[in-house]
Formats: C-alpha cells, structure tokens, sequence
C-alpha cells in the first residue's frame, strides 16, 4: 500500500480580515467538473470540489486529500481507501458510492466530458465497502492515480455529491457548485465576478484566506491598474510589457513560474483544407515561433518542437521546432492545388493567454505573407471555448495546455478520440495507447518519444510554444505559484 503523508494549507493571516480580490484573465464558461476543462472554471472548482489525492508542489509526490491511501492489489486494479466522517456542503456523505457516481458520470457518452478521453482506461468501478473502492482498468494504467489530483487542468476527476447531481437539471449542477472543499460558493454576478466563503464545515486545515472575490478582467491593462491602484490584491497574467512597471511599484511584486501553459495552434484535419499534409506543413513553415517569443514574449517563454512541457519527464528534447521558411511554404500551398492562395477564417481570443491578440496578428500576418489568406474574428472567450468543446470552432484556434502533473499523457487531451480533439491521427493513438499501459518507465519513455515524433512530422499541430505564469500580487500576499497558471486559495497565506 503507498502510505501519504499529509499536506497543510496556508498560514493564519495576522493583520487581515482575511479577504481578498483577484483579477482574472477571462471569465467562466461552467461549473460542472464532468463537463469544464476551462482554465478560469478549473481554479473555481478547484477550490469547491476536492480530488482523492493531491500532489505536494515541493516533491512533486502524491499525496491525500479524501483518499487517505491507494494501492495496486493487481496488475488491472486500483484500490483507494477513503477517509471517514466528510460531508459535501449540502450534507451528503461523501463515501464510496460518490466515487462510483462521479467517476461513471464523467466516462458516460450523455455527459459528453471533454476529460473521458483522460480516464478511458477505466472498466468499472467497484463498491468494496464505504471506505474503499476498487477501480479496474481494461489494460493496466499505471498513471492513474495522477487522475486522482487537481493539478494539469482536463482528466482530473473532482467528487461531486451524487443525490444532488442526480437531481438536478446540467445548467443547475453548471452553476451551483457543491462539494468537499474549503470554500463555497457565495455569490456569482455572471460575465463580472464570482464570490468564494470559507466552507465552515470544511473537514481539513482552515485556510487564511476565508473570502475571495474573483472579477473577470480580459483587458491587460485593466487588470495592471487594478493591481497598482490596490482595488485587487492577486492577478493572473501579468503582461510581460507590463512587468518591470510592476516590479518598480512599491507595495506589489511579480511572481513567476516556468511551467505555464503550452500553447498549441490546433489544426481541424478532419476536412479541407488541412486534411491535407501539404498546407499542413505550409502552415507551419509560415510561423516564426521563435520570432515572437523573442519579439511579443520577450523571451519568456520558449518554442517547442513537440506539444508538451520540457517538464514533462518523457519530453523529447531532440525534436526541434518547425523551421521558419515563407519560400517553402508558398510553393507547398502550390502543391497543394492553391497557387491563388488559401482563404481561411479563424476565430481569436483577446486576454485570455499571454499576448494572444498579438500573437494572433503577428502569425495572421506572416500566414498571409505566405500565401494564405486570414480573415480573422475575435470571440469572447466563454462562447470560443464552448466551440472548441464542440469542433465547431474553426479551421485553426489557439489552446493553451497545463502541464502541472509532468506527464506525456496530456496529449490525449487533444489527440485522442472522446477529446476535443479536431486532429485524427491513428499512428499516435496506438503508440498512446501502448505508452499508457507500459509499466516498464523506459519503454514507456521511449513510445511517449516515439508518439511526439509522429505528432511533428505530421504536421498537426501548426505551431507549439510554452510561456510563463506569470501573477502579480500586492506584498500582504504570500504565495508563489508552484504549477504555473493553478491557483489553491487554501495554499495563500496573509501578511
């Protein structure tokens, strides 16, 4: 059995009241943790809903939240043993029948959760006794229990009260949230701010924070002078033009982590035109990745040759990124059938990742200069995620990726069938498959290696980059962020 150890929350503020105000970059789309993989839903149901395990952002280890162990009683089978006594804020017990509901609700096709694809390996899920739960996998899994913690955003599997979510209507368990965790949802004003309370019936260490309220705010700027007027205390994505203002105030900082986001240019490859591998590649030898970083990112960041953090234990850093080359690229989009050049329209986001506007111009541009022809539209960042969710979004869109749990499997997350995956690729999804229930590291290691080079020398994704977290904060907050873009209120402590 893997014994845990236990990890402490914040520290007591000393001379606050404990409240706080946040600054996100873009706003909620839902609430549901079987139907949201959204970066600003993943932090609000993060901190109402909890997983069996946590990781400890020092040792990067496992370690227990309602689990308090698991073990391997067989090659196909998990058992996790639960702690006693914990109820959901609405007073349902959390036990191994709320294990059962919340993992067969995500794995259900009527759910349509963009994270079964992360958790597909799972058979069923078996009611030993209250306390304990047997989950058997149709081939072994030894990541599993990496799906067992909050941290790397899509296949993370939060406990929902099962009674209530059967009960209830998708658009009421959407925004009334209910769960395990120390806080509670106090009030939400939808499109402006969500308001969080201390759950004072929480079953763990009590936070210092004991009420936070998050304000959607897309416009950079905006959210800097909320930071230096004092009218928020924490912002997400500090802009990197904006970061040396920051450092130079007195009374606020920038906080930095270097496992933000990976960012893909996700190509649609189910039809024309990027089904075929020629104005794939065009695509790709149109974008100066390298060029923006150093240029818009201003060196924080780095390009990517394959679409995963160089954190990430089986990264393959002998894959290089795409070579910038318009010449190439003009004369494959002839190949291709298109010597008039290639309309296409795209949909952009504007504040929801690092510089996205510009970065949307800077390669609309140089795609232009190469032959295709972009006319692109901004969308709201909630109505662009729910296309993404559905492969309605368009021919090309930019998503960003957590890498939080250091693991290769991320990539089913948009390459796997049951994802949102608009890419199809059968090489990779054998290789995946095999890596995933490889429990020799090594081989494990070397087909992780082998399904990126099939990912880069197929040309589907069009172009791979990894920015920085970057937070600013007012200096009555103590916290640095341990896993990029994730934000655990019970983790800030209070000067």
């Amino acid at each position: 059995m893997v014994g845990l150890a236990a990890c402490g929350g914040g520290d007591a503020a000393s001379s606050s009241n404990g409240e706080i105000k946040i600054g996100l970059s873009a706003g909620l789309d839902n609430l549901d943790p079987g139907r949201s993989t959204n970066g600003p839903d993943i932090i609000m149901m993060s901190q109402i809903y909890e997983t069996l395990l946590d990781m400890d952002p020092k040792t990067r280890e496992l370690v227990p939240k309602l689990a308090e162990s698991y073990e391997l009683i067989d090659p196909k089978t998990w058992q996790f043993k639960l702690r006693e006594g914990i109820k959901f804020s609405n007073g349902e017990p959390f036990n191994a029948a709320a294990v059962k509901y919340s993992i067969d609700r995500m794995l259900d096709p009527k759910t349509n959760s963009p994270s079964a694809s992360q958790i597909a390996s799972i058979e069923t899920v078996e009611i030993v006794d209250d306390t304990t739960v047997n989950i058997h996998t149709k081939r072994p899994d030894p990541v599993l229990p990496k799906r067992m913690q909050p941290v790397g955003g899509s296949g993370r599997i939060f406990i929902v009260p099962p009674k209530l979510f059967s009960e209830s209507t998708p658009e009421e368990v959407a925004s009334k949230p209910v769960g395990t965790g120390p806080y509670v949802l106090s009030n939400w004003q939808k499109g402006q701010s969500i308001e969080l309370s201390e759950n004072p019936e929480y079953w763990g260490t009590k936070p210092a924070v004991k009420k936070a309220t998050f304000t959607f705010i897309p416009e950079s700027a905006t959210r800097v002078n909320s930071l230096l007027s004092g009218e928020v205390d924490i912002i997400q994505r500090v802009p990197i033009s904006d970061v040396d203002r920051v450092e130079q105030q007195d009374g606020v900082r920038v906080e930095r982590s270097e496992e933000g986001l990976v960012h893909t240019i996700l190509l649609d490859t189910r039809q024309a035109p990027f089904d075929n591998p020629k104005v794939r590649e065009a695509f790709a030898k149109s974008i100066d990745v390298s060029g923006f970083v150093e240029g818009l990112l201003k060196g924080y960041g780095r390009p990517l040759g394959a679409p995963l953090s160089p954190g990430v234990k089986q990264y393959d850093d002998t894959i290089k990124p795409y070579e910038y080359d318009p010449a190439a690229a003009k004369q494959l989009l002839i190949e291709a059938g298109y010597p008039n050049g290639l309309p296409l329209q795209t949909k952009t986001s504007d504040g929801r990742y690092e510089s996205d506007k510009q970065i949307y111009a800077y390669i609309n541009k140089q795609l232009d200069d190469a032959g295709f022809k972009i006319t692109p539209q901004t969308v709201e960042w909630g109505r662009l995620i729910q296309q993404i969710n559905s492969k309605s979004a368009g021919p090309f869109y930019m998503v960003g990726w957590d890498f939080g749990e250091a693991e290769a499997s991320k990539m089913n997350s948009f390459l796997m069938p049951g994802s949102i995956r608009v890419s199809e690729l059968s090489e990779y999804e054998k290789l995946a498959a095999a890596a995933g229930t490889e429990v020799d590291e090594a081989r494990s290691t070397a087909l992780w290696k082998e399904a990126q080079k099939v990912v880069h020398d197929n040309y589907v994704i069009g172009a791979m980059w990894q920015t920085e977290a970057l937070w600013g904060e007012s200096d009555k907050i103590d916290w640095k962020p341990a896993f990029g873009d994730n934000l655990d209120l019970d983790a800030i402590g209070l000067k």
